[in-house]
Order: structure tokens, then C-alpha cells, then sequence
């Protein structure tokens, strides 16, 4: 969750296999740890889920906390057609900024670009995008952009999206086990949803930086909450504020969205995990897209803890 006009994103999400992208910088081939070189002519991968209907009304659900203004298709990780409501540049632009850094192989397991605005004004903090998976294996994934304050803090949305998207990434097919067997055959971290494989970038962030008992402390049944976190981040500097420290998941989303826009770090403990990121070609990527497409360094708002 991204602190100051959001709330929190909606569970544990995940991607199909990723495929390789035409776009430059470099290109995204669904492996976190290293990419390959794509060339222009390259197509999306067969595995990549197919299109969502076009009548996607129904896909969008009952959500009584929004209601949906608009929403396109992705098709192969491009944005298309309008498939409810009235188009929205606000929108647009949105994808526009997510495309910016993301390889079109990530985004092409995206089926649903919608905007909405909350259903009523009741005080309560704003949440100015989250993610929620299309159907029941999650094999795609719509994300959701609260129109009338996207504009309100450029800087803010394009950490928020960031933020958001590892939500996705970091649960893909080829990150996580979800049969009906993981939460009790899991040797790694069950989060509540599923067990992240040996091999997954989640696992190895969790090896890296929540040892020493930190994961024990986690109940992954629990809502991430910033009051969960509050404790964890007064005691160790390595978090980017308490809702970072209230899981592994949300301490990766927070660090990732730093780390793609160049926020500073405030302590040796987060320049650490900055540095850790950056030695993950894939995760690299997204920073060299960042920085092609002039977007960074970026202020932040992030907590010290510790």
C-alpha cells in the first residue's frame, strides 16, 4: 500500500507466464532474476491467458466500496477497446505511465484497465488504486485507478501503480504453488494464499531480509494493516514505514516502487534492500524504463523506521 491517498491493495494476486517485450529499454520475459534481449518482431507468448470478453461488465463484479467509470481491454499487453462505461483520458494516461515502466510481457496478463471513484464520501482514507484477480485461478488480473484524484499527485500514482503491480508479479504461476495441498506441504512462506516456490523472487527476499524470527512474527491470515507493522518498524531501520513493516509482501511493494523511481534512502538497512533489488536484471528493468522515460528521482513519502 502506498501511504497518502491510497489504501490497501486487495490479496495476494498471480500473473501466467510472463513472454518477452518490443518496447525499449530491454524486455521482460516473466523470469525475475535474469531477461533476455527482445527483438521488434517478437509476439506475446502462447501462454499468455487469452482476452477477456467484450462485454466485460459482468468481470467487473459487485464492489459496493466503487463504482466503475470506465474500463478497457488488454489484449497482449496493450491497452483496447472500451468495454464499459465512457472513456476517461485520466485513464489513458494511467496506462500510459504503468506501460512507461513495465515490460509489455508482465502487462500482457492484465485483462482489465478500470477507473473508479469511491461510492461515497465517508472520511475514510482514500484509496487511490488496487488490484483483484479476474477469475478463480487468478490467471488475470484487472487493476483499478481512482479517477477523480489520480491527478491530484502524478508523483503519488506512478509509486501507488508501482506499488500495485508487484501484488501481481511476485504471485505468478511460476512464483507460487496455490493447489489445494500448499498451505500444508509449504516449505517455504504460505501468505495466506499461497506458498511461494524455492526458486520464487519472493522467497528470496524473504531469506534475505525477514530472518532472525521477523517472518514469525507475521500472521498471514491477518490484513496488512499499518498498526500491524508499527512495532516491527520502531524496532528494526530496514522498512519503509510500518505498513511496509506489516509484511514481506508490502515491505517488497514499497521497496520496489523506491526503487524504481530513485527515492532516496533514509538508512543503510533500505540502501541495502535498494541494492538488492538492483541485482535482479528483472527488477532492474523496471528502474532503466523509469529512467529512459524521465521519470525520477521522485520524493516520496515514505516513513523512517527504526
Amino acid at each position: 500500500m502506498r501511504r497518502l491517498l491510497t489504501a490497501l491493495a486487495v490479496a495476494a494476486l498471480m500473473l501466467a507466464a510472463a513472454c518477452e517485450d518490443s518496447d525499449e529499454p530491454g524486455s521482460g520475459d516473466g523470469t525475475w532474476l535474469e531477461t533476455d534481449e527482445a527483438d521488434e518482431t517478437d509476439e506475446v507468448d502462447a501462454t499468455t491467458p487469452g482476452p477477456i470478453d467484450a462485454d466485460c461488465e459482468g468481470v467487473l463484479g459487485d464492489e459496493p466500496e466503487f463504482e466503475w467509470l470506465s474500463a478497457r481491454l488488454v489484449v497482449d499487453g496493450e491497452l483496447g477497446d472500451l468495454c464499459f462505461g465512457v472513456d476517461d483520458q485520466t485513464l489513458v494516461d494511467a496506462w500510459d505511465a504503468l506501460a512507461a515502466i513495465a515490460p509489455r510481457g508482465q502487462l500482457a496478463d492484465l485483462g482489465l484497465f478500470v477507473g473508479f471513484q469511491p461510492a461515497n464520501d465517508d472520511g475514510a482514507e482514500v484509496t487511490l488504486a488496487f488490484v483483484n484477480p479476474l477469475n478463480d485461478d487468478a490467471s488475470q488480473f484487472q487493476m483499478s485507478i481512482n479517477l477523480p484524484v489520480a491527478n491530484e499527485d502524478a508523483d503519488e500514482l506512478l509509486l501507488t501503480m508501482a506499488h500495485e503491480f508487484t501484488h501481481a508479479f511476485t504471485a505468478t504461476v511460476t512464483q507460487t504453488d496455490r493447489t489445494a495441498d500448499a498451505e500444508f506441504d509449504c516449505t517455504t512462506y504460505y501468505n495466506g494464499e499461497a506458498c511461494y516456490l524455492e526458486d520464487s523472487i519472493m522467497w528470496a527476499w524473504i531469506s534475505e531480509f525477514w530472518g532472525n524470527g521477523l517472518i514469525d512474527e507475521v500472521d498471514p491470515f491477518a490484513e496488512a494493516t499499518t498498526e500491524s507493522g508499527e512495532d516491527r518498524c520502531s524496532r528494526e531501520p530496514g522498512f519503509l514505514g510500518p505498513y511496509a513493516a506489516s509484511t514481506p509482501e508490502e515491505d517488497f511493494a514499497e521497496a520496489f516502487a523506491a526503487y524504481v523511481f530513485d527515492v532516496p534512502a533514509e538508512t543503510g538497512e533500505v540502501e541495502d534492500k535498494l541494492d538488492w533489488l538492483h541485482a535482479q536484471p528483472g527488477i532492474r528493468e523496471f528502474r532503466d524504463r523509469a529512467i529512459a522515460a524521465g521519470m525520477g528521482p521522485l520524493a516520496g513519502n515514505f516513513e523512517v523506521c527504526g
